[in-house]
């Protein structure tokens, strides 16, 4: 191993120490970047070779976070979590991503929107393997993005997306799936 990825790796380690996040298994290879702001640490799990790139915020909230081997966490990210995130291995996050399986309470009209605290309904969000997460995407709620499966930038995910599609738009539609018999990308017909 070269001296920038043993140097990196020790500022990993470091960082995952500092902040209460376990590694599996401990002779991991991680990469945490600088000024990554990590809000309940004890409840986030990293894989080998997961790397979160600078000014990420993992907020953990009483729930768990579990990020998959060979994951990658774009710059400016906000994952904001009170019950559960499970992502994946080999998935990539882009930048300025945001994902929260919660939300602000709003229904009292007589009391501000950010003293009512939060919704979260048991919501759970799982991101599974091998899936490409665009830039800006927003994801909210009780989600699952299937395997294999890519939501393009600027999308908003409120529903979950099955296996190998395609979704772009705001809120996020699927508009291509994978056709295993023909091996190809093909149009999604909505049902």
């Amino acid at each position: 191993m070269n001296m920038k990825k043993q140097i990196k790796n020790m500022l990993g380690v470091v960082r995952c120490s500092m902040n209460c996040i376990s590694i599996k298994p401990n002779n991991s290879h991680v990469y945490i970047g600088k000024n990554v702001k990590v809000v309940g640490g004890k409840g986030i799990r990293l894989s080998s070779e997961v790397c979160i790139r600078p000014y990420v915020s993992l907020w953990c909230n009483g729930g768990e976070i579990e990020i998959g081997r060979g994951t990658e966490i774009g710059e400016r990210c906000r994952i904001s979590i009170v019950n559960s995130l499970i992502i994946g291995e080999d998935t990539l996050i882009s930048p300025n991503v945001y994902i929260t399986d919660c939300d602000h309470a709003y229904e009292e009209i007589s009391v501000p929107i950010m003293k009512q605290g939060i919704v979260n309904s048991n919501y759970r969000v799982r991101i599974e393997k091998h899936v490409y997460v665009g830039i800006n995407v927003v994801i909210v709620g009780n989600i699952t993005i299937g395997q294999g499966s890519v939501i393009g930038a600027n999308s908003v995910v409120t529903r979950s997306i099955p296996e190998y599609c395609v979704a772009v738009g705001a809120p996020a539609q699927i508009i291509k799936k994978y056709n295993i018999e023909t091996k190809k990308w093909e149009r999604y017909k909505s049902l």
